[in-house]
């Protein structure tokens, strides 16, 4: 056991000594459907993996685990010092079965509530308080008073109460409201209706804390965030170091690069300013070599060590290139074309939480074992452990930002395009995300130029999609703007038409479906997407549309997105069912087929230099 193991382990076992009194007061609800992991959850192990694997310090302590919790009214006296009695497992939403909840509430508020003791050996540190996500808004008490308020599902946050804590035990409360539907805020496709009514396109809400709560000890000046970006015609990384305070003059960064026990690269410099990391002949990120980099990352004055976090990088570079006047997705320079699934993040069990991160590994290795070596996060932003799963095992990711059917509000507008910012710049550091998209099939949609340039001038090192679905419900409506022109076109797929300023893909397609008896969420309907017979005429629909788009590619296409992972509530698409347990296409079959569409022997044949 190594030394981050031992250290993980004596943290979970202290940040878990009260959730363990509760832990008979615990039980999974009961649920339509559960996954395999469902029954590995321990209350007092909740999801205890170090939950920022892209910016990692060897100490913390996991928050995660029973809580004591309530349903609550607006203006109502908060509980401080006050034992609740009913509990919910964090952090999973409270309409989850592994929340021990499983209710939805009509006031759309909630209270948490626990309370927690530090390790002596934190005395000397400042203390920072992390969510992952909370489902909407979060207003934070720490000893009674108000260390802040976060509004936005989707984007981790925190805050340092280093002057809100006290001698001994201390008290967190958390203050959450999530009205969903009822207001134009980002829901992706939460509804406040499917909760008891499942149906269609939209699924049941997941309100509240459903990522990681932790407790992390920093010194007084301390690396708040990172910006790495990879340069491989210049074999460089360009590190820039943020700084918690603007005081830093007398302070200097030092970066190191390492390959296992070797370094690389070394390179010093100022904080909030790009240092160039050089990587000699550096060895590339692809999906079929996804080799990473070590980062060392250290703040460092006259005589010590104040601050050190690790890192990684991917060396990859994401464009695009013209063929016969059309322009094509490029990987290191190289036409790849991309396929992979339309992967909507949902569990039966946790919905927007995965029961573990066994789970959340599963699911990225079972996609590339299925011959993908792209997939779509769709209206949905993952813990940061699902990127680093992609990152580590290779697979491309094109991320959503989830959105709304509602028309916002100005002040709508506003939060929105806060949390689009928040969503890039919190995650522009993993490898595996090539592209943006804005928005999908007009849903929410405003200003698409401006707000894809915004994010285009934000990230100039990836791809920006404004709008994916051009002619879904609107095919008169193609905004002309992003490197990316994305078409839905099901059953059968096509391609839009191309030209010399963007890239053409086919970003949904497929939905190919039946019922898998004993594997279906709600057995009385309605559903959709159950068009086909058995598993064997759904795998040849399958192979025809593939020799479609592998056509296609002939035409200018570079990237196909399949409707989807796995089933869904009342959708019958997926390559599994909603629990993962049965496979509902031939699964060699599928794998080559993938496989095909970017063969490289196949794709020169066809593409000669």
């Amino acid at each position: 056991m190594n030394n981050l193991s031992r250290i993980a382990l004596f943290i979970s076992f202290l940040g878990g000594a009260a959730s363990s009194l509760w832990a008979q007061t615990w039980s999974m609800t009961e649920v339509p459907l559960q996954t395999p992991w469902a029954e590995e959850v321990d209350p007092d192990q909740v999801l205890a993996e170090y939950p920022r694997p892209i910016m990692v310090r060897p100490d913390w302590m996991n928050l995660n685990g029973l809580w004591q919790f309530k349903e609550a009214v607006a203006g109502e006296k908060l509980p401080f010092g006050t034992e609740l009695e009913e509990h919910i497992l964090v952090p999973f939403p409270w309409e989850s079965a592994l929340s021990g909840v499983r209710k939805q509430f009509d006031s759309y508020r909630a209270i948490y509530r626990r309370t927690f003791d530090l390790p002596e050996n934190w005395s000397a540190e400042r203390i920072l308080l992390h969510f992952g996500a909370v489902d909407w808004e979060a207003t934070i008490y720490v000893n009674g008073r108000c260390v802040g308020i976060h509004q936005g599902g989707y984007d981790a946050f925190s805050f340092d109460i280093t002057a809100f804590l006290e001698e001994g035990q201390q008290e967190v409360i958390v203050a959450v409201y999530d009205p969903g539907t009822a207001e134009g805020i980002t829901v992706g496709k939460q509804n406040n209706d499917r909760f008891s009514d499942p149906q269609r396109y939209a699924y049941a809400p997941a309100s509240g804390i459903w990522q990681t709560v932790w407790l992390e000890p920093v010194p007084e000046k301390y690396i708040a965030d990172l910006k790495i970006i990879p340069d491989i015609d210049r074999e460089a990384v360009m590190v820039t170091v943020n700084a918690s305070t603007q005081r830093t003059n007398e302070l200097r960064v030092s970066v190191k690069a390492l390959d296992g026990t070797s370094t690389v690269g070394t390179a010093t410099g100022k904080f909030h300013t790009p240092i160039r990391l050089p990587i000699p002949d550096p060895t590339l990120w692809t999906p079929d070599t996804p080799f990473l980099y070590d980062l060392e990352i250290s703040v460092v004055d006259s005589t010590r060590t104040l601050d050190q976090v690790r890192s990684y990088v991917g060396m990859r570079k994401i464009s695009m290139s013209p063929y016969k006047g059309i322009q094509r997705l490029m990987l290191n320079d190289e036409f790849v074309f991309q396929m992979g699934p339309l992967d909507q993040g949902y569990w039966p069990d946790g919905l927007y939480t995965a029961p573990t991160d066994a789970a959340l590994r599963w699911d990225v290795a079972q996609i590339k074992a299925f011959g993908y070596n792209m997939v779509r996060k769709h209206i949905k932003v993952e813990p940061q452990r699902w990127y680093y799963w992609c990152d580590k095992l290779g697979l491309l990711v094109w991320q959503d930002m989830p959105s709304t059917f509602k028309k916002r509000t100005e002040v709508e507008k506003t939060v929105f395009e806060q949390e689009l910012l928040r969503m890039v710049k919190s995650h522009w550091n993993h490898p595996s995300i090539i592209n943006w998209i804005v928005f999908n099939e007009h849903w929410g949609a405003y200003d698409v130029e401006r707000l894809t340039e915004m994010v285009m001038a934000l990230d100039p090192s990836r791809l920006v999609t404004g709008n994916s679905g051009i002619d879904a419900g609107r095919p008169d409506v193609d905004y002309a703007v992003g490197h990316i022109k994305d078409n839905h076109s099901y059953r059968p797929p096509s391609v839009p038409f191309g030209n010399t300023q963007r890239a053409v893909v086919n970003g949904e397609y497929g939905a190919i479906g039946y019922l898998a008896d004993g594997h279906v969420w709600d057995t009385d309907g309605p559903w959709v997407h159950y068009n086909y017979a058995d598993k064997a005429a759904a795998t040849a629909e399958y192979i025809r549309f593939i020799e479609m788009i592998y056509g296609f590619q002939e035409e200018g296409l570079s990237a196909a997105v399949y409707t989807q992972w796995t089933d869904l509530e009342n959708e019958m698409n997926g390559i599994y069912t909603y629990d993962r347990k049965v496979i509902k296409l031939e699964r060699e079959q599928v794998t080559n087929a993938n496989r095909s569409t970017y063969a490289q022997d196949r794709l020169k044949a066809k593409y000669p230099e």
